[in-house]
């Protein structure tokens, strides 16, 4: 049996222009080979399976060419490329840093520095996962790393930059390599697809790409993973089958369901993905996830973060038209609230189909809370108030409306909270998304501004502060509100009630609108200056009494009694 070469090795980039979604990182290092400015030292970080180690090793390689291709590629037939791609070249020294961590194993790389390469004109040496080395080996690597002879390179690489002393990453020019993209994934799949004579549906290389989290190695181990079990023939169907993947139709058809209210399709639907084998919380995180595809597919300046075929963006943009705002952020909001409690969960399949519940009569509760502003008795100005007013009262319960046979009467019935706590949430989302639809007028209104202080005075709970706000007059100018007040203690009690200057301005949709306080006596001719009253000592009281009744002197006079002083 002949031995078998993984794609991830078969595949590995040998040139700069071979490297995935690295080209940053490609055509700084191309001119700085051209220019003749390659640092001594360089610092590789970033995901796993990017390609840190194989830049490094293109890098090595191109040092030490006898035959640069294109200036800045290695040939891969002179006896330097070759003795490396047999793991037999002197100049170039790899380092597993992960098991090679101590100060021993750096003593001995600094030993072999002190060596001038046999062939080539540089001595490379590779460290891999650099950040695993210990603090006293990185003390005894500095030296070497900050003054090195001229003819040695050092290239690091690593996943965790943060672990990395500062001394070493000031003496290293860093580059980061980024995730790669589905896309440029799914390229790179087609590309070896079609060399290794292997049929694909592009569905299934996107699913690939997504599994693969940005990393070219698992996407190309997942790869072949599916070839081997598939026959060369790369279906859809066969790969979330043998990548135990929930297929999105399932989450299609569950949104279907939660916009018909067809709570027993629901549980039907969920019990045929438990009966596949599928865990509850793939399916809530699966789910999850279908309702940020929505809310993305929503706007079409959104619609170019959606991942997947142009079908698969047309059938979320065509099921987001049903689904309203609210909906979708309330949706959100329970499946995040269940994913948080679900180890919580003593039962786990109850808990999922609670909020599966919850998600089918969803519309119901959201047209039962909008519903309530339509029904309301009270004049439109207190309305808007009330509106307006959102820090000193409770949210309202959700209502559902439920019809007489008399056309003019309503009939609300709370709803009590059951399941989870996410009705608040649910409730608070809604009321930022009615806020962000209101018509907010543009001109200054009196009786607004009257009915919003005059609620705010009912809602308070201090009379101190509802007797020094009850007497006011307000003048309006173009974008100035005036506050009249009687006196310098009820303006220091209008100033410091910020909610209600808040409530005042965020009624109007009015830019740089002030509103000034002062004090006008003269506008508030009847208001009494509260002043205290005079302690008087016990002769003064004596004779307040003797004024009212002077048969107290004969008492006094009758018992000999004495007057303190």
């Amino acid at each position: 049996m002949s031995q078998y070469l993984v794609s991830a090795r078969k595949y590995r980039p040998t040139r700069f222009d071979e490297l995935v979604g690295q080209s940053h990182v490609a055509n700084t290092l191309k001119n700085a080979i051209l220019n003749d400015q390659l640092a001594h030292a360089f610092l590789f970080c970033g995901p796993r399976g990017v390609g840190k180690t194989s830049c490094a090793r293109i890098l090595a390689k191109v040092l030490n060419c006898q035959n640069l291709q294109n200036q800045f590629d290695p040939c891969g037939e002179c006896s330097s490329c070759v003795s490396f791609n047999d793991n037999a070249s002197f100049n170039i020294i790899e380092l597993d840093a992960a098991s090679n961590n101590s100060v021993e194993h750096i003593r001995n790389l600094t030993e072999q520095v002190r060596f001038q390469p046999q062939h080539g004109t540089h001595k490379v040496f590779i460290i891999d996962e650099v950040h695993m080395l210990s603090s006293q080996a990185f003390n005894a690597f500095l030296k070497t790393l900050e003054e090195p002879p001229p003819y040695a390179v050092f290239i690091l690489a690593t996943t965790e930059k943060h672990k990395i002393l500062p001394t070493i990453l000031s003496r290293c020019q860093i580059f980061d390599f980024k995730r790669i993209q589905v896309n440029q994934i799914v390229e790179q799949l087609k590309s070896i697809s079609t060399k290794e004579n292997i049929t694909y549906d592009e569905r299934a290389l996107s699913i690939i790409g997504q599994k693969a989290d940005g990393a070219m190695r698992d996407a190309l181990s997942i790869f072949d993973k599916v070839v081997s079990s598939t026959d060369r023939q790369i279906s859809y169907e066969e790969l979330i089958e043998h990548l135990n993947i929930l297929d999105y139709d399932y989450y299609f058809k569950l949104t279907e369901y939660f916009l018909s209210e067809d709570i027993s399709n629901v549980m039907l639907l969920f019990d045929e993905i438990l009966s596949k084998g599928f865990d509850p919380e793939l399916c809530l995180l699966g789910l999850a996830e279908h309702f940020r595809e929505l809310l993305l597919g929503k706007n079409p300046a959104t619609q170019k973060l959606l991942i997947g075929n142009p079908e698969l963006i047309t059938r979320y943009s065509n099921q987001s038209k049903l689904c309203s705002q609210s909906m979708i952020l309330s949706a959100l909001s329970i499946l995040n609230a269940a994913d948080i409690n679900f180890q919580k969960a003593k039962n786990k399949r109850l808990h999922a189909e609670i909020s599966l519940s919850k998600l089918t009569f969803l519309n119901r509760r959201l047209d039962s809370t909008s519903a309530q502003t339509t029904t309301a008795t009270k004049p439109a100005a207190v309305e808007s108030a009330k509106n307006v007013e959102t820090n000193t009262t409770a949210p309202p319960k959700p209502k559902v409306m439920v019809k007489s046979s008399s056309p003019s009467k309503t009939i609300h019935r709370t709803i009590k909270k059951i399941g989870f706590s996410t009705e608040e949430e649910i409730l608070e989302q809604i009321e930022i998304e009615e806020e962000k639809q209101k018509v907010k007028p543009k001109k200054l209104d009196l009786e607004l501004i009257k009915a919003i202080w005059d609620t705010y005075l009912e809602n308070i709970n201090s009379p101190t502060i509802g007797t020094s706000l009850r007497l006011k007059s307000i003048e309006l100018q173009s974008n100035k509100i005036l506050v009249h007040l009687p006196s310098p203690s009820a303006l220091n009690t209008f100033v410091a009630e910020t909610k209600l200057v808040n409530q005042i301005r965020n009624a109007f949709d009015i830019d740089m609108l002030k509103i000034e306080p002062m004090v006008n006596t003269v506008m508030f001719p009847d208001y009494e200056k509260f002043t205290p009253k005079k302690r008087l000592n016990p002769r003064e009281k004596y004779e307040k009494l003797v004024e009212a009744n002077p048969d107290l002197i004969l008492l006094k006079r009758a018992f000999d009694l004495k007057v303190d002083s």
